[in-house]
């Protein structure tokens, strides 16, 4: 099999336990993906776009529990993949094409949204 050494930041900088799977570790990934969420969210309903701070955190804490639920299946069944995340990513793409939206005037509105919540 393949051995895949991965790099992750914050086993830099909060030190091992944060590359584990225990409940410290889980919370802090949660926190970071809302926390980042959250700032995007804040910016997009401030100048009062469709996707705003709540479905920018649904879709963040949807994607951060699906991949901590593929680390724990790796871990746990020695899986070297699941798939997941690559489906969570394909249910995000259509939910973010679906709010594209032609305009009478022959423009697109909502591409912007569309590109925010696919690469949340």
């Amino acid at each position: 099999m393949y051995d895949l050494v991965m790099y992750d930041p914050l086993v830099e900088l909060f030190g091992t336990w944060a590359g584990e799977l225990c409940i410290g570790a889980i919370l802090l990934r949660i926190g970071i993906s809302l926390l980042f969420s959250s700032i995007i969210g804040c910016e997009r309903s401030g100048k009062r776009h469709a996707a705003g701070l709540r479905t920018f955190i649904i879709v963040s804490l949807g994607g951060t529990v699906a991949t901590l639920f593929d680390m724990y299946m790796i871990a746990t069944l020695g899986v070297g993949f699941t798939f997941l995340s690559a489906a969570v990513v394909v249910g995000v793409a259509i939910l973010s094409s679906n709010s594209i939206l032609f305009s009478s005037k022959n423009q697109i509105k909502g591409l912007t949204t569309a590109a925010g919540l696919w690469t949340n």
